[in-house]
């Protein structure tokens, strides 16, 4: 992955202020890095070829949904396994979240579930610490060293996202193998 289409992802997801944006937005990027990856793999200049794949594959056609088109790639073997789970756990929490009302904090207990199912997320000790800090939390919710520490953890789990969309998108960054 470039470093501009690495900036692209960071300008896409970093000002988002809730959870159900960033996730939004990375099935957005998702959609289009896969979408990509599709024209590498499926695009031909053969005009009989062509004109087949573009039916099949253009906004009505049967390969136009996101999670059909992972699918495929994952059954062709151009796409990895984790990548695959992690853009569908993405796709999940985001129909989840658009099918609720309440908004949840980077910090919630849903986040750190989310994460930790994640292929792309390595380092999930400092997850673990930050749950056990926060269920463990019985101080007075107005303290100051309280807030401080909410605005600690909802950077820290806000990063953990943008890296992972980061890391699933340097995976669609491949060259058609087919």
């Amino acid at each position: 992955m470039s470093p501009s289409q690495e900036q692209f992802v960071y300008e896409q997801l970093n000002d988002i202020p809730t959870l159900r944006g960033v996730i939004t937005a990375a099935v957005n990027i998702f959609d289009h890095d896969v979408e990509q990856l599709m024209q590498r793999v499926f695009r031909k200049t053969d005009f009989a070829v062509k004109s087949v794949v573009d039916s099949l594959l253009g906004s009505s056609g049967p390969l136009a949904d996101l999670s059909v088109r992972l699918k495929v790639l994952l059954g062709l073997g151009v796409l990895e396994t984790e990548a695959y789970q992690d853009i569908e756990y993405y796709l999940d929490l985001k129909v989840r979240l658009n099918n609720e009302s309440k908004e949840y904090a980077f910090s919630s207990p849903l986040t750190l579930a989310f994460l930790n199912q994640l292929h792309s997320v390595q380092d999930k000790a400092i997850l673990q610490k930050l749950e056990k800090e926060l269920h463990g939390t019985q101080e007075n919710k107005d303290s100051l060293l309280l807030q401080v520490k909410a605005m600690r953890h909802e950077k820290i789990l806000r990063s953990y996202l943008l890296l992972s969309v980061n890391t699933i998108c340097e995976r669609l960054d491949i060259e058609s193998p087919l």
